[in-house]
């Protein structure tokens, strides 16, 4: 009977294979943490890299839909991060340490070729709002509301934010929002992925 002798190469390269596998698939990957952190004057500090988590959706209130004066005339951008995101398309919930991100930005009307419309402006703000069910025990939902301004005269923003004021946010987000004070209505990212895994759009 032959005997088969094991292949050290193709041991590693087995062994590299199923690393990769737990890397970069999110079935072996474990729920990535919370990006929130906070200094020592409790103020949340921006995540640097937002823009590389879910974009979860995009809105623009502009003043022409508004009898001319909106109540907030900006675009806005909506990104989650990625291990809120994780746990919710599995669960259908927002887990604790979940951080949803928004830049603000002016509204510029434009003709193009595909007709005129509405384009996002320059970044005028970052907002957020972070659940922590012990930090914000007695805020509505158990949110914390945040915002990064523009600092006057610069290019640069806040890094850091102190919670704002109770009322200063949560009433909208209480009486309007559809998922735990969060605007799914608004986001099909989020509306088509709750509890079912989804990450596309779906196909025949």
């Amino acid at each position: 009977m032959m005997k088969l002798t094991p292949n050290p190469t193709a041991k590693l390269t087995g062994m590299l294979m199923l690393a990769s596998a737990c890397i970069f698939n999110p079935s072996y990957a474990e729920e990535l943490a919370s990006p929130a952190e906070f200094n020592d004057s409790n103020e949340l500090i921006l995540p640097l890299d937002y823009r590389e988590w879910v974009q979860v959706g995009a809105n623009v209130s502009p003043n022409e839909l508004n009898n001319g004066k909106a109540p907030f005339n900006e675009m806005r951008t909506i990104y989650m991060d990625r291990g809120a995101f994780q746990h919710w398309k599995k669960t259908g919930e927002f887990r604790t340490g979940t951080l949803l991100l928004k830049e603000v930005m002016g509204v510029e009307r434009y003709k193009g070729l595909t007709g005129s419309g509405y384009a996002a402006g320059e970044v005028v703000a970052v907002a957020g709002m972070l659940k922590d069910p012990v930090k914000f025990a007695d805020e509505p939902g158990n949110w914390g509301f945040f915002r990064y301004a523009k600092l006057e005269n610069s290019d640069l923003f806040q890094k850091t934010s102190k919670q704002l004021p109770t009322d200063k946010c949560s009433g909208c987000h209480t009486s309007g929002a559809q998922d735990d004070m969060v605007f799914t209505q608004h986001y099909p990212v989020l509306t088509d992925s709750k509890g079912t895994g989804r990450v596309a759009v779906p196909v025949e």
